[in-house]
């Protein structure tokens, strides 16, 4: 029975990729870090995919539309993938060219908190890098959880106590990102 979930933000995730020249492949890194873990495919409950859409005015610019539907088939794509399952919060403009995410972070965090609660797994990892994370990271744990964090392998992209919270760290590092870019 699978036992396993993995739990991505997908713009902390994102951004890690970017900052290394790298293009993310979704599927391929969730492949790379259960071959790492010497974890199954087949013990994958599931693999949840945490983002938002972006911003879209009332009127929305051909530029706009173009970012939308650009996002629109990288979601399709992610979800014709098996195992995978994609949550959206939503992206609010916040002053001149300054967006936000919003509901994200909640729903990742409701997620590994009710999954460790119902007992539906036994390992959670976690590709998050803040530390708003924490204490569902800790509630998870008391639900008797393992819960593995994968992050940057630069100390400047994630929060130190998210890293001391967790059971296990992986690191992405330039070989996983290599493994799995595009």
């Amino acid at each position: 029975m699978p036992d396993t979930v993995i739990l991505i933000d997908g713009e902390y995730i994102r951004k890690i990729f970017i900052n290394q020249s790298y293009k993310l492949d979704v599927p391929k890194l969730v492949n790379e870090i259960l071959k790492k873990l010497n974890i199954n495919r087949d013990d994958l409950l599931r693999a949840y995919y945490y983002t938002s859409p972006p911003f879209q005015s009332s009127n929305p610019t051909d530029e706009e539309k173009i970012r939308y539907a650009g996002f629109q088939k990288f979601i399709d794509f992610l979800e014709r993938q098996d195992s995978f399952e994609i949550k959206l919060g939503k992206t609010e403009k916040r002053g001149d060219n300054q967006y936000s995410q919003k509901m994200v972070d909640v729903l990742l965090s409701i997620d590994l908190v009710d999954l460790s609660a119902k007992s539906k797994i036994k390992t959670a990892i976690l590709m998050a890098g803040d530390s708003d994370f924490v204490p569902a990271v800790k509630k998870a744990k008391d639900n008797g959880i393992r819960v593995i964090l994968c992050c940057s392998d630069k100390k400047n992209q994630y929060h130190m106590s998210l890293w001391k919270e967790a059971d296990k760290r992986i690191c992405l590092d330039d070989t996983v990102m290599k493994n799995c870019g595009k």
